[in-house]
């Protein structure tokens, strides 16, 4: 009879423990959701203030059977954020040689002055 009422107690623990786990991690995903959606509504590239991993990518074609317009979305804005960062990184890698261009016309005059 004791061992009954200890095994209860473990299994009844380790379920409590399980659902509470669970709960926590649907909280964390809902919210993680809202932030994105609002993220698009505002106009935010996304993944400002959320993250896009390949693992949400998965987690939208496996969506995609179910919502074919979702799946379409979320691709989209998924390019768009791509496109973004590829910009800023040219961006960057022109005010890169810019500064590398006009550091050769310095050392390139200042050895025109030397040899006169």
């Amino acid at each position: 009879m004791i061992e009954i009422i200890s095994m209860m107690i473990v299994f009844g623990s380790v379920i409590a423990i399980v659902a509470i786990a669970c709960y926590f991690g649907y909280r964390e995903e809902e919210l993680k959701t809202k932030l994105r959606l609002r993220e698009l509504e505002e106009g935010f590239p996304p993944g400002t203030y959320s993250k896009i991993s390949k693992k949400d990518l998965k987690r939208a074609r496996k969506m995609d059977k179910m919502h074919p317009n979702w799946q379409e979305d979320e691709e989209e804005v998924y390019r768009r954020h791509s496109e973004e960062a590829e910009r800023e990184e040219l961006l960057k890698g022109i005010a890169n040689l810019k500064a590398r261009i006009d550091n050769i016309d310095t050392i390139m005059s200042k050895q025109k002055e030397e040899r006169k």
